[in-house]
């Protein structure tokens, strides 16, 4: 059989063993991700949900690619994970990481060949080709009734085409509408799988509004259930006496550090005793360090790398700020409230809207506004009532983000789409 026939045959007779009277059931939980072993927020997300859901489900991990030994996060033991393709380096002289797709190690030709082919299912999604096109479909034919929880666009496009009825499937979309969808190939094919999917879960209301209005004809039930927070919260509500605004993430451009140094700018010369810390490295580092300098304010800005305990960080500070260009739903907003911390940030598309309510636990100001920034900074440095009391509120707030509050939410979903299907029938 030609190799560019493989898959859809795959599909055909996913569709045809499927339909043997198998029933959909929410036992089983099933994950579908590029890789688990990543440092974004998305392996740690599914993570924590998977923890949580493994307490009266049967859960699995699908995971494409196998790029390190282990996860970089902590994995309940009761969550299984399966890896569809290795490619960790090998030999004696292995070194840490992963080998790119077309250097990947021991595969036949017809793999390399395969490999070095775009994937039919979204030929834009890089990390993807017809050989994981051939492996997922062949993965996906195998699974038992349940839950099919894909994490990508061109994931959502393979469990649309290839998934056999008896898996309940939904797409949880990691990234805010307006960057989704700011391409037609994507919006394309988004529009596609919500004709197909039983659901498209997306992590804010917002995103939701905008999804359900782009798209009047879903089949697929569109709704929004944010990320759980996997950090335990303080006891009790920290005094807040530290002269340091915190602030943390990948230095890069669309985390908008330098927004914020320069909406900090004037509060340091105000208020030379207090710091902002920023922590994360990347490619934007030489740039911030040349902007801290150009504004004069090296003695208050300071650029503190990559630390492994960031909760120390936080909880040594007393207000976290961020100024990103936009976020899917942004966890360290989670985090920070998790330690007591007020917040102060942009309402930037999408999620800081969904987190903060403004002068209750902290302060949202409009995307952009520099001045409004400074302003919302200068208060809760200068109002220690107010910043305690937001605070306070934070810590309270973050309990509705719990883990289990969450998977309530999660298995409350399943048993909807399950009642939808039996409507249909």
């Amino acid at each position: 059989m030609p190799t560019s026939n493989i898959v859809p045959a795959l599909a055909g007779v996913a569709a045809r063993v499927a339909g043997r009277g198998r029933r959909p059931a929410t036992d089983r939980v099933y994950f579908l991700v590029v890789t688990i072993d990543g440092v974004s927020g998305v392996p740690r997300t599914v993570l924590t949900l998977a923890s949580a859901l493994a307490d009266r489900h049967d859960v699995e991990i699908i995971s494409v690619y196998r790029r390190h030994d282990k996860p970089n996060f902590d994995v309940d033991p009761r969550v299984r994970i399966s890896y569809l393709y290795d490619q960790r380096r090998r030999g004696r002289r292995r070194k840490q990481g992963w080998a790119r797709a077309r250097a990947a190690p021991r595969r036949s030709r017809l793999k390399a060949r395969l490999d070095r082919s775009p994937s039919r299912f979204f030929p834009k999604e890089k990390e993807l080709s017809r050989l994981t096109d051939l492996l997922l479909a062949r993965r996906l034919l195998t699974l038992q009734p349940g839950v099919l929880i894909s994490v990508r666009p061109a994931l959502h496009a393979i469990a649309a085409a290839v998934a056999p009825p008896h898996l309940v499937t939904v797409a949880q979309d990691h990234l805010n509408f307006p960057t989704r969808m700011s391409g037609p190939a994507v919006r394309g094919l988004m529009e596609r799988v919500t004709r197909r999917l039983d659901c498209l879960s997306a992590l804010t209301a917002a995103d939701a509004v905008d999804y359900r209005a782009a798209f009047p004809d879903a089949r697929a039930l569109i709704t929004s259930i944010p990320n759980a927070a996997s950090w335990s919260p303080v006891e009790e509500p920290p005094p807040l006496d530290a002269k340091i605004v915190v602030s943390g993430g990948r230095l890069e451009r669309r985390k908008g550090f330098h927004r914020l140094i320069h909406a900090y700018a004037p509060v340091a010369h105000k208020h030379p005793d207090w710091q902002l810390h920023i922590y994360g490295k990347g490619r934007e580092e030489a740039r911030l360090r040349k902007l801290i300098r150009k504004l004069g304010v090296e003695e208050q800005v300071v650029l503190k790398g990559f630390t492994a305990d960031f909760g120390a960080a936080l909880s040594g500070s007393s207000v976290y700020a961020m100024a990103s260009v936009y976020e899917g739903f942004p966890m360290v907003l989670l985090e920070a409230m998790s330690r007591g911390l007020p917040l102060v940030s942009y309402d930037c598309p999408r999620g800081p809207g969904e987190i903060i309510d403004d002068g209750r636990n902290g302060r949202l100001v409009a995307d952009g506004d520099k001045d409004m920034l400074t302003a919302a900074l200068l208060q809760v440095i200068e109002d220690d009532e107010a910043r305690r009391r937001m605070g306070a509120q934070a810590l309270a707030d973050v309990a509705g983000y719990g883990v289990q509050a969450i998977a309530g939410r999660w298995e409350a979903l399943f048993d909807e789409l399950l009642a939808r299907r039996a409507a249909r029938r």
